[in-house]
């Protein structure tokens, strides 16, 4: 039986939502703490894209080796690398910084943050669910 959008969409937000939770508050501690060590726009964008990484993939990892069975939390977890890895290197070096640093540019760091980051997770999850379904058709996610 073919999986319904909706319930699509369920899967998804439970496997991507608490892990997008932390990476908005580790997004703002990004931008927020880089621009207080004097960091010029572009480089408080490129700390709130990095810091954002360490929350979402920390979350991942934890749900990764959670939901695992004991001896595969290891295959889990580099199952990741497979998922996020070429949509990560785009979003992370490119997509995401200049997201984050137009839309500061343009609404300021309160909500060009926020902004920016739901700008660049349109493209990210565009590429991260294409490759996770492909995984779950072959077995593997």
């Amino acid at each position: 039986m073919r999986e319904t959008w909706p319930a699509r969409l369920r899967r998804w937000l439970r496997r991507y939502g608490p892990a997008e939770v932390a990476a908005v508050g580790a997004s703002y501690a990004g931008y927020l703490g880089a621009s207080a060590m004097g960091a010029p726009l572009v480089g408080a964008a490129y700390a709130a894209a990095m810091i954002e990484n360490v929350g979402f993939y920390g979350v991942m990892a934890a749900q990764a080796a959670w939901t695992a069975a004991p001896g595969r939390r290891w295959r889990s977890v580099a199952l990741l690398l497979v998922e996020f890895g070429p949509a990560e290197l785009f979003d992370t070096f490119l997509i995401r910084p200049a997201a984050v640093g137009l839309t500061v540019w343009l609404l300021g760091p309160a909500l060009g943050i926020l902004a920016g980051k739901l700008l660049a997770d349109v493209v990210f999850y565009a590429l991260a669910i294409a490759t996770h379904e492909h995984l779950r058709r072959k077995g593997l996610g």
